[in-house]
């Protein structure tokens, strides 16, 4: 089989099986394989394939033909320039939490001060707290996760970034494992689950079959991690800290209303490249202090 008769064959086999981009998916399973760039496939289309590598995209082409994620396939997933580490039971890093990344680096940039407190809160890979150290060396991060797997992915991911020294790793809900503390935060930082378990059934079968329950679902509303986080963020947070959001698809409104009810304000909206609204900056309880 040669590079070209993989990509055609894959393309098919995938489009039969309803997946959204199958000549796209074809070419990072063969790229992956050869460990080569997708530019490759395309510059030497008549290379062929050992038997050894035509078995594994086999197998991972019927993998990928159940809608098993593509990232957990090749292990990997790219998020603001930089590689991470993904496997079964880590929550993937999509392009939208971007917006987090410069939101917050916008506003950790105006601070004097020589080190700023900040909690990842759903840390996951680690992909937001280890960019945020790499991106801002005055960065001093809290990565919450309620999974031990993420927190080892996440730690594994810091390693190889070389930033650990500026990241400690804590494994509980919320902002539960800093509450203790006497240090208050400049920034809590939270990509949340934000799907109600009612919409199991209507989400793409990649993410319901096989990406971690604790990351995606948040109860019958979708709300109830932004509600502990609103809840327990001015606990934390410094007078003129700010609590920077995710919110999914058509659910920026309403999760405006529950900061507004909890005693935040709106200080900005960021839509994403498909012009919804992605992420929101929240000022602490009523605070109209600028940051820092």
């Amino acid at each position: 089989m040669t590079i070209k008769e993989a990509l055609q064959f894959g393309a098919s086999y995938l489009a039969e099986h309803q997946l959204r981009s199958p000549r796209e998916d074809a070419e990072l399973l063969v790229a992956s394989i050869l460990q080569c760039e997708r530019s490759f496939l395309y510059t030497y289309p008549e290379e062929q394939l050992s038997s050894g590598r035509q078995r594994l995209f086999h197998q991972w082409l019927t993998r990928r033909g159940q809608h098993y994620p593509l990232q957990y396939l090749r292990g990997k997933q790219e998020f603001y320039g930089r590689e991470f580490l993904v496997r079964p039971g880590v929550f993937i890093p999509r392009p939208e939490t971007e917006l987090l990344l410069e939101a917050a680096l916008e506003l950790l940039g105006q601070s004097l001060e020589k080190e700023l407190q900040i909690a990842d809160v759903g840390t996951g890979s680690g992909c937001v707290a280890v960019t945020l150290a790499c991106e801002e060396p005055r960065a001093r991060v809290a990565a919450i996760d309620i999974s031990s797997a993420a927190l080892q992915a996440a730690r594994q991911n810091a390693e190889f970034h070389r930033c650990q020294g500026q990241i400690r790793f804590y494994e509980g809900a919320a902002l539960h494992p800093l509450k203790a503390q006497q240090q208050r935060l400049h920034l809590v930082i939270s990509n949340p689950p934000y799907v109600s378990t009612l919409d199991r059934e209507s989400i793409d079968l990649a993410v319901s079959r096989y990406e971690p329950d604790e990351a995606v679902f948040s109860g019958k509303s979708g709300h109830e991690m932004y509600l502990e986080l609103f809840r327990q963020g001015g606990e934390v947070l410094r007078p003129e800290g700010k609590l920077i959001v995710e919110s999914g698809w058509g659910e920026a409104a309403s999760v405006t209303r529950l900061a507004e009810e909890n005693g935040w304000f709106l200080e900005e909206t960021r839509k994403d490249l498909a012009g919804t609204d992605r992420c929101a900056i929240f000022g602490v309880r009523g605070e109209t202090k600028s940051f820092f």
